[in-house]
């Protein structure tokens, strides 16, 4: 695990430069803090990939809601997207030739809008985030991509209930990726069948899961041992499947 930078912008990196398989991991909107690097090593871990983070604030990490949400409102969000091109290029120069991307409350929505303007990517998870309408049309997705929703989750049009209605809705009716749900009521284990090469956006919905619930750290939300291990499971089965 390191800290690199690559094109004047600060990456944290893990895992093996051997790897044909990357990761980019999308920081919540407090930082990178140690939550997120211990996210990216578990991902690189999990895979046998290289996984990377771009530091979006360049160094700043909050501690108080108050002070990440100034962070996150002051974020140039087209340069962010940057930034994930960028973490694609420095895979592929390491030899990666499928790269996944997942990100968490804002990581969420920047790997929606990353799945549809970057093109090396070549599937994406989502925690509990989606764009706004000017950055990023989740209808022109068109890459493996799955998404993981609380039904606890009280940010209105971001992450709540209605929010991952609406937009398994867009996708449904965009028609370009076959959408399909499972209803998590506990922290129970069940395997998906997955084909490779299956364009497919793939819902998983908690019926106790609240917003941030794979934040080990809980600085605003309550961490669920149970429920972030059973999204692992999913999240890492999946990339497994389409990219390796």
């Amino acid at each position: 695990m390191t800290s690199v930078i690559y094109k004047d912008v600060p990456y944290y990196v893990a895992g093996n430069e051997g790897s044909k398989v990357g990761i980019i991991v999308i920081q919540e909107w407090w930082g990178l803090n140690n939550h997120i690097k211990n996210m990216t090593a578990r991902f690189a871990k999990e895979l046998d990939a290289l996984a990377i983070t771009p530091d979006l604030y360049r160094g700043k990490v909050a501690t108080a809601a108050d002070e990440a949400n100034h962070l996150m409102g002051s974020l140039d969000w087209p340069n962010a997207i940057v930034d994930v091109k960028n973490a694609c290029e420095y895979l592929k120069e390491k030899g990666c030739e499928k790269i996944g991307i997942t990100g968490f409350c804002m990581g969420g929505a920047l790997t929606i809008a990353s799945a549809v303007h970057v093109p090396a990517i070549t599937a994406g998870s989502c925690f509990y985030g989606i764009p706004p309408a000017q950055l990023a049309n989740p209808a022109e997705i068109k890459i493996p991509i799955q998404f993981h929703f609380g039904d606890k989750d009280m940010s209105p049009g971001f992450s709540d209930i209605k929010a991952a209605d609406d937009l398994k809705e867009v996708l449904t009716k965009a028609g370009k990726l076959s959408v399909s749900q499972v209803r998590h009521d506990n922290g129970a284990y069940a395997p998906i069948e997955r084909k490779k090469g299956a364009k497919i956006a793939e819902f998983h919905r908690y019926t106790n899961g609240n917003h941030a619930f794979m934040n080990e750290e809980a600085p605003a939300y309550p961490f669920d041992p149970e429920l972030s291990k059973l999204a692992m499971k999913h999240t890492t089965e999946f990339f497994k499947t389409y990219l390796q």
